[in-house]
């Protein structure tokens, strides 16, 4: 995690959204503009650089894949991180991939969904995990519905 991080970011979606389906793509491509850092982080730098932060340059692909049945949806979801680059000449890449399930209720004005992934790989992360997420969409505007002119024969 950084504490002191400056990157330009190119971000990238593809989506599918029709007949109760979502595929999702979503890619995310970091270039940091200080990749050596004066603060140190929760993941420093190796010795003898353990007081500064290292920031390579990485790539985040997150993906979903989901169907909807009424209120309910259910689906997978995978993410996936990886370093580019190496700050300096000791540092070891990290990367892992991660999959897992989805499952959402859409409420009216809002809907939740929870998903849970697994990695099913990983480097140098200090080993693989279960993660549980959840998320609560409101809707900021709704568009008011499209009204077609009632015809009257005079």
């Amino acid at each position: 995690m950084a504490w002191s991080s400056n990157s330009l970011n190119q971000r990238f979606g593809f989506s599918y959204t029709g007949g109760g389906w979502n595929l999702t793509a979503n890619v995310i491509y970091g270039t940091q503009l200080d990749s050596v850092t004066n603060r140190p982080q929760i993941s420093p730098c190796p010795a003898p650089f353990s007081f500064k932060g290292c920031n390579p340059d990485f790539i985040n692909l997150d993906l979903t894949a989901t169907k909807t049945f009424g209120s309910w949806e259910f689906g997978a979801v995978a993410y996936g991180t990886a370093d580019l680059t190496s700050p300096i000449a000791a540092y070891q890449k990290q990367s892992e991939f991660a999959v897992g399930g989805l499952f959402g209720y859409d409420f009216g004005p809002t809907k939740l969904q929870v998903y849970v992934t697994t990695d099913v790989y990983e480097r140098n992360f200090g080993g693989r995990d279960t993660r549980g997420f959840f998320r609560l969409i409101v809707p900021v505007w709704k568009p008011a519905p499209v009204q077609n002119p009632l015809i009257t024969k005079g």
